[in-house]
């Protein structure tokens, strides 16, 4: 029959080039387990001439174990069935609620990395697809302070780019309908459309037959956060938001 083995990993990553856990129960190291038939802690030991993990179990010829993790791995045998135990039962394995080691999942491991690339595949698509305005609403998204001083072969390249980088945020970036309302608000307060007085505390009209006040901003908001709410959510926000669009495109 074929050996297996388990393999176990520090988390996010780390690779010293050795780490040793703790082997034993102590005051300074917690290292118990919740026997749920008895309903007690058990106190954990690992010790190398026994057959069990837990020290009510063992004799009093124990002889502790050293568990090292080699660059961040540690590769168990289906034969170290004692210390594949321990390791399961440790409270500092991630199944355990720990957050220093945890058992290598190649198959799931897998699964995510095609998921993930899949996930690239369908951003790298609907990036290309893009028309140039849809371009520059996500791209106001990502980087507003620079859009209108780039050309589109520039905005299309860092579309790109940022749906490769960060593909699930670029895909539900391009299906809210929230981000080209965003880029049409910020093109109406480019062409003045729509001005800010008293300090930002005021969005007033500017256009050619009508100046009226729209709205006072109230105390301690954004101006811009406050008017692109107006205009999504506010039913009379809705309308003017609308009647602006049409003279935004006539321009």
């Amino acid at each position: 029959m074929k050996s297996t083995a388990t393999v176990y990993r520090l988390t996010n990553g780390r690779t010293p080039l050795t780490c040793m856990i703790a082997t034993k129960h102590s005051r300074s190291k917690d290292l118990q387990w919740l026997d749920e038939e008895k309903g007690i802690q058990r106190a954990l030991r690992y010790a190398t001439n026994q057959s069990s993990i837990f020290q009510d179990e063992q004799d009093g010829q124990a002889r502790l174990g050293q568990i090292v993790f080699i660059d961040g791995t540690l590769v168990v045998s289906d034969r170290q069935l004692t210390l594949k135990k321990f390791l399961d039962h440790h409270p500092d394995n991630v199944t355990n609620g720990g957050n220093l080691f945890e058992v290598m999942d190649h198959q799931k491991e897998a699964q995510a990395e095609v998921e993930r690339m899949d996930l690239e595949d369908a951003a790298r698509d609907a990036a290309r697809k893009l028309t140039p305005k849809e371009l520059e609403a996500v791209m106001r998204q990502i980087n507003p302070n620079n859009v209108d001083n780039m050309y589109v072969d520039e905005i299309k390249r860092d579309v790109r780019i940022f749906a490769r980088r960060n593909p699930e945020l670029f895909l539900s970036m391009i299906e809210s309908t929230e981000v080209e309302t965003d880029n049409t608000i910020a093109n109406m307060i480019a062409e003045k459309l729509i001005t800010f007085r008293k300090q930002n505390t005021e969005v007033w009209y500017n256009l050619e037959d009508n100046k009226k006040l729209l709205f006072k901003v109230p105390y301690g908001e954004d101006h811009i956060e406050t008017l692109t709410d107006y205009f999504h959510n506010d039913k009379e926000g809705v309308a003017k938001y609308n009647e602006l669009v049409e003279i935004l495109e006539s321009l």
